[in-house]
């Protein structure tokens, strides 16, 4: 009979055990990932994403910009996350921008990535296009 009850109690704690970063998951499920190479089509209350990954324990890290001269697009928060432990040197970087349209229409829209504290001609040349389609 106890062996009964430390199986049950052993598998009704394994099956309650959920990933750590479940929530984290979670969120970015209900958001639209864009793409470089295609024209993406958005609703206007879709929230967009960009994952990029950059170097961790470099002199820099990335810092990123968008122009959009038809200002249909606009950075919202560039979200960092860490999955390396604190006492390793190196690994990398996981980097969200997060991206909101304000309205509809259609744009290009560049994303800059600078690789420093001070902003350069040689960082201009590292820009991504992306071609959105905003609908109601």
């Amino acid at each position: 009979m106890k062996f009964f009850l430390f199986l049950f109690l052993i598998s009704a704690g394994i099956s309650t055990c959920k990933p750590n970063d479940s929530r984290f998951e979670k969120r970015f499920q209900k958001m639209k990932e864009l793409r470089q190479d295609t024209m993406n089509v958005v609703k206007l209350s879709d929230t967009l994403i960009i994952f990029e990954g950059t170097c961790r324990g470099c002199q820099y890290e990335h810092d990123f910009f968008i122009k959009d001269t038809a200002g249909i697009i606009s950075l919202v928060s560039i979200e960092t996350r860490d999955n390396n432990p604190p006492d390793v040197d190196g690994g990398s970087l996981d980097k969200n921008i997060i991206l909101r349209p304000l309205k509809t229409g259609k744009t290009t829209f560049k994303l800059y990535k600078f690789f420093g504290p001070e902003r350069s001609a040689a960082d201009s040349a590292s820009a991504i296009n992306y071609s959105v389609d905003v609908v109601q």
